[in-house]
């Protein structure tokens, strides 16, 4: 089975934002940081695995020049891409960037993607100016449930505990600010693959999504905004 934001039933039901929340949390997460000047204007924003670009152009329209990584094909984009924004294709573990360069890092749906995902954590470190902000939001395992093996392709595959998650930051060198459970977003676009008919499996070798009963009562989704220390 194709990775669930390769299917085009998931596209037309999600859009140009493959993720809880889509564009609107996004919107939410950087309100709150300008609100508190946490990034300049026209600082460089870096989207690590972009994907189709949403929240790219949403960053370019907050001041800031936007590049986004990704691992695919540029020809797979579906987006005219604005003047202020620039896709490279590229690790995200290895971003081609100098150090301290940019202003707002961001990872979205993407870092349980991966097996290794401090490695990714660690690659915005360097990145980041001192003072920048990592804002990532990810799929979340709930408390009260056994642990589940990871596996599989999809983003439920390599899913973590929400302190997890917070233990990967801090050992990213990476201070947490704000922290929001935003579940309420992943059964709501569950809900919204259920009603169009986008029912896919959730078996242990390949569970890519969130659309069964099952996976709702197992997993959540979460928002964690911090910072690179300034010393």
């Amino acid at each position: 089975m194709s990775a669930l934001w390769e299917q085009l039933s998931f596209r037309n039901v999600a859009g140009d934002t493959w993720r809880p929340g889509g564009i609107e949390l996004t919107r939410r997460a950087l309100d709150w940081c300008a609100a508190r000047h946490f990034f300049p204007r026209e600082g460089i924003a870096v989207d690590m695995g972009c994907g189709a670009g949403a929240t790219l152009k949403l960053l370019a329209g907050y001041g800031l020049k936007a590049v986004g990584i990704d691992s695919r094909e540029e020809g797979h984009f579906s987006w005219a891409t604005p003047r202020e924004t620039l896709c490279i294709r590229a690790d995200v573990t290895r971003p081609p960037f100098a150090t301290a360069c940019a202003a707002l890092v961001v990872f979205e749906c993407v870092l349980s993607l991966l097996p290794e995902p401090l490695a990714a954590l660690q690659a915005a470190w360097r990145v980041l100016a001192p003072g920048g902000i990592c804002m990532m939001g990810d799929i979340t395992l709930r408390d009260d449930i056994p642990d589940v093996p990871p596996g599989g392709t999809s983003c439920l595959g390599h899913a973590r505990r929400p302190g997890m998650w917070r233990e990967l930051l801090c050992a990213a060198g990476l201070c947490v600010l704000c922290e929001k459970d935003c579940s309420h977003a992943l059964s709501e676009l569950a809900a919204r693959l259920y009603w169009y008919g986008v029912l896919l499996s959730d078996d242990s070798s390949n569970r890519p999504f969130c659309a069964t009963s099952a996976s709702r009562r197992r997993y959540g989704y979460g928002l964690w905004i911090t910072q690179k220390g300034t010393t």
